[in-house]
């Protein structure tokens, strides 16, 4: 049976950021279509929510990927007997099919990678740069604000301007990105697409031949 062609996953995210950053570097050198600092501030939010839906898909088609090709796990893990060679459609449903899976951080997204792919086969495993997962786990802090703005999302995004940046007064996530010339937005772009690097250079090999 054919496996899943997991560059292909990668190619799809890196080029994604890699446009949605070309478009951004546009949008905020430009002085006559997009003036106004507010506009260019509601532009990186946008920009930053698309950015993590792309990671989300990107998560989710590279854990089935992942287990098609190392499916040695996945019996144990559902307590049900699995073909020995599930293909895509099979390991999405078997995985995904009973409920939406959120991952509030890179180590809920890895502790979870962990009951469905051995450690050899697992690339998120891969991703061990401290200062990479904390970047991502700060987008997904103002991602949540963002798509709610409740008070306890305000508060959460708070307490990381505050411990991390050691910033006391709340703004908005659209200045906090574009400040000292949006230095905060491309250490964002370069968390994502490092650890797609860092996965992308690990090979996941079958665990069931």
């Amino acid at each position: 049976m054919r496996k899943a062609d997991l560059t292909k996953n990668h190619e799809k995210l890196d080029d994604t950021i890699d446009r949605y950053r070309s478009f951004m570097e546009r949008m905020i050198n430009a002085k006559r279509v997009i003036q106004s600092d507010q506009e260019k501030q509601d532009l990186a939010e946008s920009v930053l929510l698309r950015l993590c839906a792309n990671w989300d898909s990107f998560v989710d088609e590279h854990i089935v990927d992942c287990v098609n090709v190392a499916p040695s796990k996945l019996e144990d893990f559902l307590g049900v007997p699995v073909p020995d060679h599930p293909d895509k459609n099979l390991c999405t449903a078997l995985i995904f099919g009973d409920s939406y899976r959120n991952f509030a951080s890179f180590g809920e997204l890895k502790r979870f990678t962990k009951k469905l792919l051995p450690d050899e086969s697992n690339p998120f495993l891969k991703v061990k740069s401290t200062q990479i997962i904390k970047r991502i786990d700060e987008v997904y802090t103002i991602r949540n604000y963002l798509s709610h703005y409740s008070a306890r999302s305000k508060r959460a995004l708070h307490r990381m301007y505050e411990s991390t940046y050691k910033r006391t007064n709340f703004i908005e996530p659209g200045q906090f990105l574009l400040a000292y010339d949006a230095k905060r937005l491309w250490t964002y772009f370069d968390a994502f697409k490092g650890a797609s690097t860092k996965m992308n250079n690990w090979p996941v090999t079958s665990s069931n031949e």
